[in-house]
């Protein structure tokens, strides 16, 4: 019987979708600096044995994933769970776009506590499980991308490193953040935020 062990789990990236365009809508498409990101997020990924591209349903997301796909010729796979943590927001800023306001500033300092909207951490953490353990059982021991966002990834990872904190660190636009699940279904992060490829 095979151990349960790193080297036959099931490998995921999770990336952050490029810059959106700032066109003041709840849903934006990526703007060109955020194609330039996808694109060499894309570039890079056509050396790793991708099997499956996953994303959110929102525009942002999808778009990241169709150009990290594209390499590989895989067709991209739409799982809403991947969706950034419900709010009351009816339109999208980047942090940088609201660096005036006390929101902004806490994020400039680092104060995430601060900066994050009232959400139910326990379903994002739970339903962002749920969405990587059905993906990597359509690709097991295999290597899934998904395309997600800053706050779900945030909330995800610190609900595996049991952190107090639902957002622990800025993930770059199209960042890597990698993790292992065993077949125990037992998540191990095996890196976060990488922007390697962009530089």
């Amino acid at each position: 019987m095979t151990q349960d062990t790193l080297a036959t789990a099931s490998r995921v990236i999770l990336v952050r979708h490029g810059l959106p365009d700032e066109e003041g809508s709840a849903d934006p498409g990526l703007g060109d600096a955020g194609n330039g990101q996808a694109q060499r997020l894309g570039a890079w990924l056509r050396r790793e044995p991708v099997a499956q591209v996953v994303s959110s349903h929102y525009k942002r997301a999808h778009q990241t994933a169709l150009l990290a796909a594209e390499p590989h010729g895989l067709d991209v796979v739409v799982d809403e769970r991947f969706r950034e943590w419900d709010s009351d927001r009816t339109g999208y800023a980047t942090p940088e776009a609201i660096a005036d306001t006390p929101q902004g500033r806490a994020f400039a300092e680092g104060r995430f506590e601060d900066f994050v909207p009232k959400y139910d951490k326990a379903e994002v953490a739970q339903r962002m499980r749920a969405a990587v353990l059905d993906a990597t059982r359509r690709a097991p021991g295999q290597l899934t991308v998904v395309a997600s966002h800053g706050g779900a990834i945030n909330t995800l990872l610190s609900d595996i490193l049991q952190a107090p904190s639902p957002f622990f660190f800025n993930p770059g636009y199209t960042s890597m953040s990698r993790i292992a699940v065993l077949r125990s279904e037992r998540f191990v992060i095996e890196s976060v935020n990488d922007t390697g490829h962009l530089r």
